[in-house]
């Protein structure tokens, strides 16, 4: 957790929001993986504890730890690196540099558009009454 504090501080004084929010969310992720590991333990610390219970709680914890140490690695290449490197964080298209020549949604100077014809026809009554 030292480490994702260390690496969420830094990525909020580059000022690059989406290393921030990338950062942000590894972190509040392995608060919620802490969340569970903590009551694992006090299973662990329970003298009345059978063996049966605490050999699921260290296998929680275990589980725990790699989900922690994942979610580190995911926090590092978020905040680290190029941003050529990093896909996930640029903001570019890729457009044809000329304009269409047939632009649907322009009006030529001089061409005047009609308004839709208007139907003479009454309304349909419904069929039932």
């Amino acid at each position: 957790m030292t480490e994702l504090g260390t690496l969420l501080t830094r990525a909020r004084q580059s000022g690059d929001m989406a290393r921030t929010a990338c950062v942000q969310d590894k972190r509040d992720r392995a608060e919620i993986v802490l969340e569970v590991a903590t009551g694992e333990i006090l299973v662990l610390q329970d003298p009345s504890a059978d063996g049966q219970s605490r050999a699921f709680a260290g296998e929680k914890l275990s589980e725990a730890a790699d989900r922690i140490s994942g979610l580190v690695g995911q926090a590092r290449a978020c905040s680290g690196g190029d941003d050529e490197k990093r896909t996930d964080a640029q903001n570019t298209a890729n457009q044809p540099k000329s304009v269409i020549p047939t632009d649907p949604t322009s009006s030529a100077p001089g061409v005047q558009r009609l308004p839709p014809r208007i139907d003479p026809r009454p309304p349909v009554a419904s069929p039932v009454i």
